[in-house]
């Protein structure tokens, strides 16, 4: 569904319900249960070439709808 979507409009849809404040998506899934907000927010990311960060969970990446534990961790954050 998100391919039928334009990824400039949603994110600016998305900064104009918040007034320009930085949006934060958010859901209540447990963190090793598949979420929706993982696959929003890879799709934004590929498709802006944006950084959106998991709050909470550093050593933590999403892949296909899932947190799943980074296999380096690293003290810097991605670039």
């Amino acid at each position: 569904m998100l391919g039928h979507l334009n990824s400039k409009h949603v994110l600016e849809h998305l900064n104009l319900l918040t007034g320009g404040v930085e949006p934060i998506l958010m859901c209540s899934c447990a963190k090793t249960k598949f979420c929706h907000r993982h696959l929003v927010a890879d799709w934004l990311e590929k498709e802006r070439g944006i950084i959106i960060k998991e709050l909470n969970f550093p050593d933590l990446s999403r892949k296909n709808g899932y947190l799943v534990k980074r296999k380096n961790p690293s003290l810097f954050p991605e670039q």
